[in-house]
């Protein structure tokens, strides 16, 4: 049913999301019935998650931008569960974009902070663009680990001609196929009071109508399970969707971990009835634990010829030793910076040290005006649950039909690991371990087996889990959770006392009494920490009611480290990410755990800086750029120094935001080290185009123009000889590029090398 605390038009800035009525505001209500259509409406299909409410969000009927992507990406997010988002970047073959800085800002805030710090659940249509043979890892929004990308098969099974192929997409619903051939989508379609003949459509199509498809599963699956985390989420659809029903399409691969999964429909159709029984299971997973590599800077050439291949390596240890080991993969991020013209000729692999090859960008023929990919992050979940530690191989094919008239340049590549460091899958109890891994071990078993398993014959599990590891005490370890605190009360004998007065002292007999259970309370000679209530006997394990706090069954004077008292005067245990905190939120911490820093204008603690930030430790931070509450004492330095209050000290390490236009800075925010997409860059500012007297080189830097006069042969040599006399090097290259020179006067701006 409709929501109207969960909608908002972003559009016309109220609070009711009706479209216009102009016959082409449909999409977002289509959308919507797929969801939430009630049971027995009697105008309409009913919707996969009948039960939940919906809000609708208007923000694409209009100018849609950064700061409106924010808006709709953070609306309500302690109210709002599930975001369900079919739209993204022109699917044009050629386009390589994603959120500006204020929206990947809205889906850090959200995966942290939303839900009550369980964390919003992003879901996303991985795109159109197949005619065109475009690439969902060329969408940023696609390509994200904050959002669960989800992709189309026909009724028949097989790929449709809009799905893109790429190696972000997590799993598939079913939607339209071939017009005239396939079935497509039924739900609702517009208004009744608008259109009262035209309530239900059957012409739903393409990915729009299967991410609203997997967020009414997503919303069965939170209906069971209410405390799943966005990462929760993300696991329940890796481990129970269905390769089955795909595998008459084409190039299935079986990963390190022995999971079938597809560049095409990720790890199969989803499967609501297994989702919704394993999340009845499911208990959380360990902390997401990052661990970056070295960046490499190789500047390798990739060479002109068709087919040529170059390969490069590295060797990690998957942060082995520190906090932020990965043992069990779940994302990993291939950031490649590297010119090649046209790019749409390239295709670049990744091979994991378990030889899962990936296929993180596919030829695109309709890319052939640019040339740059900088420091784009490529996804891959084809590696989820297998290690980190090992070789990585990195090739970028030249497969592209296009002539390259001159080679192109790797200039660096890292990669970055998502994972835990401890097994993920825990389950709440043997019985319903038992129960669920039996009932679902043919479909897609819960394990990540070490290699050991892996080497040893799995055994016949018959059906379409046939050859599939299954380990009988893969849970055994996980059933009996000790305490939190379990130690604080250790060697404390109890003191027991009956009902006849046996057991205490004789002197105290007449100060004792029972209380409302016809439990003895001794009234003195209590703990200290026991408040005038009484006790049940010595020790703060014996009291009626503490004075203080309590902590499981002790009473103490102040709560533990890593937790906090609640409004009751009970110690619960704070966020992993924070050393103290006020609350169990990821964003209640007051200090932040070892090894994490603050970020200060979303107030949570994180283990890297996120995309567009970057870090200062111990120093100076400008309030401009690093206002908030910074989740330590701030300390003054060289007390003879008038510090006003445009600055402030921050003992922990913190993440600043970059400027506005910067997709990355360094030292401070508007020193950019790299644009956002579409911008180009000049002395370390990013513009949406070039300043006056300079032009854009192909690697998206300006340079001046040439001086006027600049071209008899004489003048030329007396140019590159007086500044490689001021430069003091021995070759002078200029780059001339394209550009309108007219009445120019600024001094030229050479690129030269040694």
């Amino acid at each position: 049913m409709g929501d109207p605390a969960a909608s908002y038009d972003i559009n016309g800035n109220d609070s009711d999301p009706m479209p216009r009525d102009n016959g082409d505001n449909k999409h977002g209500t289509r959308c919507a019935g797929e969801v939430a259509a009630v049971a027995f409406n009697q105008y309409c299909g009913v919707g996969v998650a009948y039960n939940a409410s919906i809000g609708g969000v208007r923000m694409l009927d209009g100018t849609v931008n950064d700061a409106v992507e924010a808006k709709a990406l953070g609306l309500y997010p302690d109210h709002i569960d599930i975001y369900s988002a079919s739209w993204g970047p022109e699917d044009d073959g050629s386009t390589v974009d994603g959120p500006g800085p204020l929206a990947r800002r809205a889906f850090i805030f959200g995966v942290t902070s939303g839900r009550q710090g369980k964390g919003s659940i992003f879901i996303w249509a991985s795109g159109n663009g197949g005619r065109y043979t475009d690439s969902c890892n060329c969408d940023g929004y696609t390509n994200s680990i904050f959002t669960l990308s989800i992709s189309s098969a026909t009724q028949g099974g097989y790929k449709p001609w809009y799905l893109e192929e790429c190696s972000s997409t997590l799993a598939t619903t079913y939607s339209s196929g071939t017009p005239g051939h396939d079935k497509s989508v039924a739900t609702v379609d517009m208004d009744g009071s608008l259109r009262p003949d035209r309530i239900c459509t059957v012409e739903h199509t393409g990915t729009s109508a299967s991410a609203p498809l997997a967020a009414g599963i997503a919303a069965l699956a939170l209906e069971a399970n209410p405390a799943l985390t966005w990462r929760d989420m993300q696991y329940l659809v890796v481990l129970t969707s269905r390769s089955d029903p795909l595998e008459k399409e084409p190039g299935w691969i079986l990963n390190g971990v022995k999971r079938k999964v597809s560049h095409k429909f990720g790890y199969g159709l989803m499967d609501a009835g297994a989702m919704v029984s394993l999340a009845e299971q499911w208990t959380t997973v360990p902390s997401q634990h990052i661990c970056k590599s070295r960046e490499i800077n190789e500047d390798r050439p990739i060479e002109v010829s068709v087919g040529y291949t170059l390969q490069t390596h590295m060797d990690v240890n998957g942060c082995a030793g520190t906090v932020n080991e990965v043992r069990f993969l779940e994302h990993v991020q291939c950031k490649i910076t590297l010119r090649f013209f046209p790019r749409g000729n390239l295709r670049i692999l990744l091979t994991s040290p378990m030889g899962t090859t990936s296929t993180l960008l596919f030829e695109r023929p309709r890319d052939i005006t640019k040339s740059n990919f900088d420091d784009w992050p490529f996804l891959s979940v084809h590696f989820w649950g297998e290690r980190a530690e090992g070789r990585w191989t990195l090739q970028i094919l030249n497969g592209g039909p296009r002539r390259v008239s001159q080679p192109g340049i790797l200039s660096k590549w890292q990669l970055i690991f998502y994972g835990t460091q401890t097994n993920p899958i825990r389950l709440k109890s043997e019985g319903t371990r038992t129960a669920g891994a039996a009932g679902y071990s043919g479909l897609n078993p819960f394990v990540f087996p070490t290699e050991t398993d892996l080497n040893q014959q799995a055994g016949a599990l018959g059906g379409a889990g046939a050859g599939y590891y299954q380990s009988a005490d893969l849970y055994s370890n996980f059933m009996n959770y000790p305490n939190l605190f379990s130690g604080a009360g250790s060697g404390i004998d109890k003191t027991v006392a009956t009902l006849n007065g046996h057991n205490i002292p004789t002197a105290q007999r007449e100060n004792v009494m029972a209380d409302s259970n016809n439990k003895l309370v001794v009234l003195h000679d209590c703990d200290p920490e026991c408040d005038q209530q009484g006790c049940y006997g010595k020790g703060p394990t014996q009291c009626v009611a503490c004075k203080h706090y309590r902590l499981d069954n002790t009473c103490v004077s102040r709560c533990p480290p890593r937790s906090f008292p609640n409004q009751g005067g009970v110690c619960w245990p704070c966020h992993e990410s924070c050393e103290t905190c006020a609350g169990a939120g990821q964003d209640s911490c007051l200090t932040c755990a070892p090894a994490h820093l603050y970020v200060t204008d979303l107030a949570v603690c994180l283990q890297v800086c996120p995309e567009g930030y970057y870090e200062i430790s111990r120093s100076l931070a400008d309030v401009t750029g690093a206002r908030g509450n910074v989740p330590s004492t701030p300390s003054r330095e060289d007390d003879d120094d008038d510090h006003s209050d445009e600055h402030c000290y921050y003992d922990n390490r913190t993440c600043v935001p970059c400027e506005a236009n910067c997709a990355s800075c360094q030292d401070r925010p508007d020193y950019c080290t790299s644009c956002d997409h579409h911008l180009v860059m000049h002395e370390h500012r990013c513009y949406a185009a070039c300043p006056k007297n300079t032009y854009e080189t192909e690697d998206y830097k300006v340079v001046y123009c040439l001086p006027p006069g600049f071209g008899a042969g004489k003048d030329i040599e007396w140019w590159i000889r007086k500044i490689a006399k001021e430069s003091k090097v021995r070759f002078v290259l200029w780059r001339v590029g394209h550009c309108h020179c007219d009445n120019i006067s600024a001094k030229p701006q050479p690129d030269f090398s040694q």
